[in-house]
């Protein structure tokens, strides 16, 4: 028999009716974390820059039987981060988890990089992540629960040439999340860092001499990763994970 000091710790955390936020949901993993969300019973609200794309996965949602929102968002700016949660809450009035996967990748050895490609690599995967943490939390600690997921990239930890902005933007992400799950730990809200390795995903489309794609994960395995820790029982907290290919391609 296991025990437990905590009343509902062997309790699988149930997801029917939950409001998650999904950034980066247009397509890719961020489209299959919503898909996975959906079909666990969530209510998912859809986060991305481009509408017409946000909106048809929206809409593929809704065929299924599911409770989907699209809200066009640039996750680098305050002013739209700031509306994607006054409508989530305008709609549903919680937010029980947030996703933040949104990301670009923009790639070339330090001496010959662009500083724009810098702050924008900068600003899509670090500022934004702080963005909607900052802006997202207040209806969290307000409701006494919440959860957090940032989807990052093996990449926090491995150095990979001609990666200087996406290395240290997904590094930073990670020492954030670390951060931000001290900081709200005692409030019940838990903050997971996720780091897979190389996934199949459009984010290769523009990657000269990319991995080997029959040996990358697929976004459903990094999908159901995400949602398999939102449905931990509510007496644990897993802090950090990383999904890797069964090969161990990075």
């Amino acid at each position: 028999m296991v025990s437990s000091s905590h009343p509902n710790a062997q309790e699988i955390t149930k997801l029917d009716g939950k409001v998650a936020v999904i950034t980066g949901a247009s397509k890719g993993i961020g489209k299959a974390i919503a898909s996975a969300f959906a079909a666990a019973g969530a209510k998912v609200v859809l986060a991305a820059r481009t509408r017409e794309t946000l909106e048809q996965v929206a809409s593929d949602l809704k065929e299924n039987g599911a409770e989907a929102l699209a809200v066009p968002t640039d996750v680098t700016d305050v002013a739209a981060v700031q509306r994607l949660v006054e409508q989530t809450l305008d709609t549903y009035q919680r937010v029980d988890i947030l996703v933040n996967n949104a990301g670009i990748g923009y790639f070339g050895p330090v001496v010959d990089f662009a500083l724009d490609d810098w702050d924008a690599v900068l600003d899509s995967n670090l500022k934004a992540v702080y963005l909607c943490a900052k802006y997202m939390l207040p209806s969290m600690l307000a409701q006494g629960s919440g959860q957090i997921i940032n989807v990052l990239s093996i990449a926090a930890k491995v150095p990979f040439e001609a990666s200087a902005a996406y290395c240290a933007a997904k590094a930073g992400a990670l020492a954030l999340t670390k951060v931000l799950a001290a900081e709200v730990r005692q409030q019940n809200i838990r903050v997971t860092a996720v780091l897979p390795g190389s996934v199949h995903t459009p984010f290769w489309d523009d990657v000269p001499e990319p991995p080997d794609f029959e040996q990358m994960l697929k976004p459903e395995h990094v999908a159901g990763t995400v949602v398999s820790v939102c449905q931990q029982p509510l007496g644990m907290v897993t802090e950090e994970i990383v999904v890797m290919p069964p090969l161990g391609i990075l």
